[in-house]
């Protein structure tokens, strides 16, 4: 069996990963693969760092660089180096309640889009870890 320092390594040599081709808004080929231990479907975030490092206004601390967000995705194909994500997200169309008549309880009802969201500006050199 592995010890935890053991996968914990692993883990910091494997991520974070990086975006290394856009194929288009919605998808991305990363630098991780099925050697890295990435599974079919495995969810990751899109990232990138901000430039400036942030301080703590009350002590002056390094916060360290904010992490902005540029979406979601999934892994959708596995090589042994590198994989494919897609995004995950998709718009939404309609939200209503709906009652539940046998529990008297309110049910969301969301209807979705069958088009998804495409990542926020996606750039080979974008960051990617897993949620």
């Amino acid at each position: 069996m592995e010890s935890t320092q053991a996968i914990q390594d692993v883990k910091e040599k494997t991520f974070p990963a990086t975006v290394v081709k856009v194929i288009d808004s919605c998808k991305l080929a990363i630098n991780r693969g099925k050697i890295h231990g990435l599974k079919q479907g495995q969810r990751l975030l899109v990232y990138s760092l901000s430039v400036q490092e942030i301080q703590d206004p009350n002590t002056g601390e390094s916060l360290g660089y904010l992490e902005i967000v540029k979406g979601t995705g999934q892994v959708i194909h596995l090589q042994e180096k590198m994989c494919t994500i897609e995004s995950d997200k998709q718009k939404i169309l309609t939200r209503k309640m709906q009652k539940n008549v046998y529990f008297g309880l309110r049910d969301e009802i969301v209807e979705y889009e069958q088009n998804l969201v495409p990542f926020e500006d996606p750039e080979p050199g974008d960051l990617v870890k897993p949620i």
